[in-house]
């Protein structure tokens, strides 16, 4: 366990490096990433601005919902995207034997080796915003809550991690599979709002078949004191244990189809 923390910041040491090696660029990204930011809240504000509720949820509550949200993308573009980029390219150049030779974990090298920094700003917006949202709504949690909150937080972060890396491997069958990384990010709208808004068929998939509406309404509902079932809790963390576990299992088994460039 000491080797793989080590390198993990190993890792960050080099990509620190690499961004103060390009600043120019860094600065240009940061600016892009606060305005985006910027703009989310802008628009949330002006079309939700309008309406005391909706699905049942009040105006602030859907700011906290959003700015779950916030931190999750931030996620998605500073670890989830670097990382998953860099796994289909090493497959389609050959680099991917390196990572196999490795004497570690070579899902741990997929998934960690890289970081962009431009989004930690706006990591840290959505958790300022959140933190005086509750603050406004006087809203009080228990030390369990918080915690059941953060677990919840990274149970969204680990099945949106999981799903693209599945997806992410399918680059080991089928040659030159160059958009396979963005299909997870078009499914961010899902979970920017309350799993409420969902009705019918599509309240089904994305509430039991592939949960992504409870990545931000699960931990929401426990901050703005809506209770949501025990049960539903339960199923996700569940959903999110069983998504990791095959991703695990189909790199193990894609890995064999593996014969470097040209394979």
């Amino acid at each position: 366990m000491k080797k793989y923390w080590h390198l993990f910041w190993h890792f960050r040491k080099v990509d620190f490096m690499r961004m103060m090696e390009y600043r120019t660029d860094f600065v240009f990204w940061l600016i892009v990433s606060l305005m985006w930011t910027a703009f989310n809240y802008f628009f949330f504000f002006l079309i939700f601005g309008t309406t005391e509720s909706v699905a049942g949820w009040s105006h602030q509550e859907l700011v906290i919902v959003l700015s779950f949200f916030t931190m999750i993308d931030a996620l998605t573009w500073s670890v989830f995207y670097a990382n998953m980029t860099q796994y289909t390219q090493s497959v389609f150049s050959g680099e991917l034997s390196k990572y196999l030779l490795q004497p570690v974990s070579t899902i741990f090298l997929l998934t960690t080796q890289r970081m962009s920094y431009n989004n930690i700003p706006r990591f840290l917006i959505g958790l300022i915003v959140l933190v005086i949202t509750a603050v406004k709504m006087d809203i009080s949690v228990s030390m369990m809550e918080l915690a059941l909150i953060v677990v919840l937080f990274i149970c969204g972060a680990v099945f949106i991690y999981s799903g693209w890396f599945i997806l992410a491997t399918l680059s080991l069958w089928v040659d030159k599979l160059q958009n396979i990384n963005d299909i997870m990010p078009g499914f961010r709208r899902v979970y920017q709002i309350p799993r409420q808004v969902f009705t019918g068929v599509t309240a089904l998939t994305f509430t039991f078949i592939f949960p992504l509406g409870l990545i931000t309404s699960l931990p929401s509902e426990i901050l703005t004191g809506k209770n949501p079932p025990v049960l539903l809790i339960l199923y996700f963390i569940v959903a999110t244990t069983c998504l990791a576990l095959t991703a695990r299992a189909f790199f193990k088994y894609s890995i064999k189809q593996y014969s470097s460039v040209g394979g």
